[in-house]
């Protein structure tokens, strides 16, 4: 298991200058290293959860067998009006053609950015640079170069396409690392002969400037990592089994590490408790170490981990050949297909010093490098899609609130139809198209993130009957059975064959009371028990059984089929599944039916006994409530 090699190798090297540190950490303290390592160890295997990467893939040709990547940037972000030429870039060791790939991404500023980046094509390539391996960051368009097989590193201007100075270091440098806010140093770690090379790349004083011995040599892309402003460095001894920590300003080795071939390791700035992830080829898999306590503070399984790349999308893990790359989020671990024997990697995140207004989810972009195919892969996130359209409304067609409407009711919507008179039906069935106009229940929306627009698909969708269709104006009832998952696409076709989209929430009941302005307000439409209208000159006698007209009863019993009206001589009564509740004055009054009327389609009738003890008056408020939907509030007159 990964540092359960002997603990009286994690020591303290004599003379080291961190006197926290003074003594070695044998015995029993290994527990603080080998206890959370266990623990986490035991049960990451099945904690992580699958899902799809939500991802956009290009594919960006390189030069022959791309390895290492960096990514930095020049100009300023003050202002998304004005980002002062601001633009990224991008710099690609072709270790096959002894070239480096220079790319620019130029971020698009709009709100909200369809693609944050365009040009996504290699700028410049620079040749010369001998078998290139990786490539780290120096800021300001900068990047620095390892060549191991010539023993030399190249810093490259990107901008300008060229090589700025070329630097004799140790034997076969793979590694190296530009230190944190300040490009004028680099450290490079020698893997033949186990040292470090400190460089100043200051155009004022090109060369180097220090020789650490004693230090194993990384085989990794990322081999090396600064810290505290570049006086610590961490390497990757690969094939020594060990990550040093060296104090570079008194050219001291601080302390090693027992980790089996590592393979990187990378440091996470912080003022309060700063921590080092390593990762281990042969333990397959990543730790991050508390580097003021060497607490291990979490892990995860990863095959044979090569290079890692956090982001504003996650962190990116990659593998080698055969492998797919890893994506990691906060509660999940998953592959990407796409993306094949990835090796090198680099991510851009917009967040740091992003101005404010600028948008709350910046853009972010990982590179992934593959020698197998020439190919560079660039990872960004999916564009969010705009919301939904809501082109028109659709309401209860007796309380016109903009609430939830239930399958089986009736509803009225409003929107431009193209019509220019008012149609009408004057029996059933209702039709599905009235005046050229046809309504679409159901079907699903997508978005095509290339044309930025939504479309429509009609399958799994059901035609509205309609009973009446005027130029802003449509009548018509919610087909019954339609799923209650929200929301629900409605299609508008007009005579012209344009259409008009939407989306509405469906409940399993909505009940909504007519009136007798017909405008969900007022005076409820009502029979009283003489199957006389209900009106202040015509009260309701307290005691009496009042018939409500209403709709968004939802399910009945028979079920009826869209557009079919309850039979006529109600043989059978159809009966709602659920059994409404009545106030009259705020007293509840006994319900004796709830069901369709007969005759009509999606009309609810609901008789009820005014309660005996309410107040008398000309307007009694009046409401229904079914499954814990409530109506509209309207008025009958009782005596």
């Amino acid at each position: 298991m990964l540092m359960a090699a002997d603990p009286r190798r994690v020591t303290q090297e004599p003379g080291a200058s961190n006197e926290r540190m003074a003594g070695r950490l044998g015995g029993s303290r290994m527990l603080v290293l080998l206890g959370p390592l266990a623990l986490c160890l035991s049960f990451v295997n099945g904690a992580a959860g699958q899902s799809a990467p939500p991802f956009m893939v290009q594919s960006l040709a390189a030069g022959l067998k791309p390895l290492g990547v960096a990514v930095n940037w020049t100009g300023e972000l003050v202002y998304r009006e004005n980002p002062r030429n601001f633009r990224v870039w991008a710099a690609v060791a072709n270790s096959g053609d002894n070239s480096v790939s220079v790319f620019v991404f130029d971020p698009d500023f709009g709100i909200p950015p369809r693609f944050p980046f365009r040009n996504l094509s290699p700028s410049k390539i620079i040749r010369g640079v001998p078998s290139p391996f990786a490539v780290s960051s120096c800021e300001s368009g900068r990047f620095l170069v390892t060549s191991p097989s010539a023993n030399s590193v190249s810093l490259i201007d990107a901008p300008s396409g060229t090589v700025l100075g070329t630097f004799g270091v140790g034997q076969q440098p793979y590694s190296a690392d530009c230190t944190d806010f300040d490009y004028g140093q680099v450290i490079v770690s020698n893997y033949g002969d186990s040292s470090l090379s400190v460089i100043s790349v200051w155009p004022s004083s090109f060369g180097i400037t220090r020789t650490i011995p004693n230090v194993p040599g990384s085989r990794g892309l990322h081999g090396v990592a600064s810290a505290s402003l570049g006086r610590i460095a961490w390497v990757a001894g690969t094939d020594a089994d060990v990550v040093t920590k060296v104090d570079v300003n008194t050219s001291t080795v601080v302390l090693r590490l027992p980790v089996r071939r590592p393979t990187l390791v990378y440091s996470y700035p912080s003022d309060t408790s700063p921590s080092l992830g390593i990762a281990s080829s042969f333990e397959n898999s990543t730790i991050r170490v508390d580097t003021s306590s060497l607490q291990i503070t979490g892990t995860r399984i990863v095959p044979t981990p090569q290079d890692l790349a956090s982001s504003y999308l996650g962190s990116f893990i990659s593998s080698g050949p055969g492998t797919s790359l890893t994506w990691i989020s906060v509660n999940s671990v998953a592959t990407i297909p796409a993306i094949q024997s990835p090796l090198g990697l680099a991510a851009w995140n917009a967040g740091w010093g992003w101005p404010n207004g600028l948008p709350t989810s910046p853009p972010s972009f990982v590179l992934a490098t593959s020698p197998d195919s020439n190919t560079v892969y660039f990872i960004e996130g999916q564009q969010a899609p705009p919301p939904a359209p809501s082109q028109f409304s659709i309401v209860n067609g007796a309380s016109f609130a903009r609430l939830e409407v239930a399958p089986g009711s009736l509803a009225s919507i409003f929107a431009a139809t193209g019509v220019s008179q008012n149609f009408s039906v004057g029996s059933l069935p209702a039709p599905t198209s009235l005046g050229g106009v046809a309504l679409n229940v159901g079907g699903s929306l997508n978005f095509d993130a290339a044309s930025g627009k939504w479309t429509y698909s009609s399958v799994g969708s059901v035609q509205a009957p309609l009973f009446f269709v005027g130029p802003s104006q449509i009548n018509l009832q919610v087909p019954p059975g339609i799923a209650l998952a929200a929301p629900v696409v409605i299609q508008l076709t007009r005579p012209d064959g344009s259409t008009l989209l939407t989306t509405a929430s469906f409940a399993s009941t909505a009940p909504g009371i007519f009136t007798l302005l017909m405008n969900g307000q007022g005076q409820a439409a009502v029979l009283n028990q003489e199957n006389t209208v209900n009106f202040g000159t015509n009260p309701a006698r307290r005691g009496s059984v009042i018939q409500i007209f209403a709709t968004g009863a939802g399910e009945t019993t028979p079920a009826l089929a869209a557009g079919e009206a309850a039979p006529a001589g109600g043989n059978p009564l159809v009966l709602t599944k659920v059994q409404p509740t009545v106030t009259i004055g705020g007293k509840n009054a006994k319900v004796q039916f709830s069901g369709m009327a007969p005759g009509f389609v999606g009309l609810w009738q609901i008789n009820a006994e005014v309660p005996a003890d309410v107040t008398p008056g000309f307007a009694v408020p009046l409401v229904v409530t079914a499954a814990g939907a409530t109506s509209n509030t309207v008025t009958i007159a009782v005596q």
